[in-house]
């Protein structure tokens, strides 16, 4: 099983682990529902040197970036980061990615946390095929990173204090070099996964125990907690985000409420044709949020019927702390996923009463990220 480089800053800082898709990761530090908490109102650490890093060299090197991603990352300058997905030929998503412009000739591939799970990396072995004949280099980077992500209202003043000025000037979605605690050359980008202001602090492995030191000192005043994969699911539920869980059925952008990341005009990609044919044509389901109207926090799986008919299963879910409630993702069909709609959650023979919700729940407008 791997170990992230602050597995023992976290055991001491006492983490639950657990075994996470071939990782020991921690799923609480006592608490969820607090650390939840504490990102939604003040700030919270996450582990997430368990995602990967690839990098792509070479004259190529936006030629490639481009045949794999739905989106364009044509126009993006130096320091910004881009959201996409990679698809399959059928333009069903296999991973949901962000993209870093490193230089003129070289970029980042950074896939979800848990991603680099038992050896596998399908976004990898993925870049590796497509770069057949193309003059380009594809490196795994990941057993050489750490991340450290600070969340919440208050992380710009911790990452301030560990940083050097020009951290209240970093926009949403760019990334900037600078000396973070002491280790020269970090990485800070303006992303994360939790609906919040937020930042990733992205170092050498080998600083990684150093890095966890420095953020938990410089939190300290704004009662900054660690906070595991728990809080993790819960908080990105909250926002609709997802996870590997949600697109296990085929799901495609268009499906999972993500077409404003495909760029059919940029030229051809993996899964365009299908994605093509799929915009013209309309989708019959949709990757819906649903709230639960009693305590019950369905499995995945769990079948959802409107007016006695099953038009839908549950494929993630966790209990919503600041919007008080069970909330669940679930791919419904097109004519029972508008906001507003009363269905049922099927769980262990009984009927359990729920509504579609307006995704994302928490934030809708995004401003919270964005200030």
């Amino acid at each position: 099983m791997k170990r992230t480089p602050f597995f023992h800053d976290e055991v001491a800082a006492g983490a639950k682990m657990l075994n996470q898709q071939g990782w020991e990761m921690p799923i609480d530090f006592g608490d969820p529902k607090a650390e939840h908490l504490a990102v939604r109102n003040g700030v919270g650490t996450f582990d997430w040197a368990s995602t990967g890093e690839i990098e792509i060299c070479g004259p190529d090197a936006l030629a490639l970036v481009q045949k794999v991603i739905v989106n364009d990352a044509s126009a993006m300058p130096v320091g910004r980061v881009l959201y996409s997905t990679m698809c399959h030929a059928d333009g069903a998503i296999f991973s949901d990615i962000t993209v870093y412009r490193m230089d003129e000739m070289r970029y980042w591939v950074m896939t979800a946390w848990g991603s680099n799970r038992d050896n596998q990396r399908p976004e990898y072995d993925t870049l590796i095929e497509q770069s057949a004949g193309l003059n380009v280099t594809v490196t795994d980077l990941s057993p050489g990173v750490a991340i450290l992500a600070v969340q919440g209202p208050r992380s710009r003043d911790v990452v301030a204090r560990l940083a050097e000025p020009g951290i209240d000037n970093l926009p949403y979605m760019d990334w900037m070099v600078a000396s973070v605690g002491g280790i020269p050359r970090a990485m800070i980008s303006r992303t994360g996964y939790t609906g919040e202001l937020g930042y990733e602090l992205i170092v050498p492995s080998e600083h990684g125990h150093e890095l966890w030191e420095a953020v938990m000192a410089a939190g300290q005043e704004y009662q900054i907690r660690p906070a595991g994969t728990t809080a993790a699911f819960s908080l990105r539920m909250e926002k609709g985000y997802i996870a590997r869980f949600d697109i296990l059925d085929h799901v495609t952008p268009y499906e999972a409420r993500l077409g404003w990341t495909v760029k059919l005009d940029k030229g051809d990609f993996t899964g365009r044709e299908a994605l093509l044919k799929q915009r013209e044509q309309g989708v019959s389901r949709q990757l819906v949020t649903i709230a639960m109207q009693d305590d019950l926090v369905p499995a995945g799986g769990c079948a959802i019927l409107r007016e006695g008919h099953v038009v839908g299963r549950v494929t993630s879910s966790a209990f919503g702390h600041t919007m008080n409630c069970p909330l669940s993702l679930a791919v419904i069909s097109l004519d029972s996923a508008r906001p507003g709609t009363e269905i049922s959650v099927e769980s262990e023979g009984g009927l359990h009463p729920a509504r579609v919700v307006p995704k994302p729940y928490y934030d809708p407008k995004g401003l919270r990220l964005r200030s």
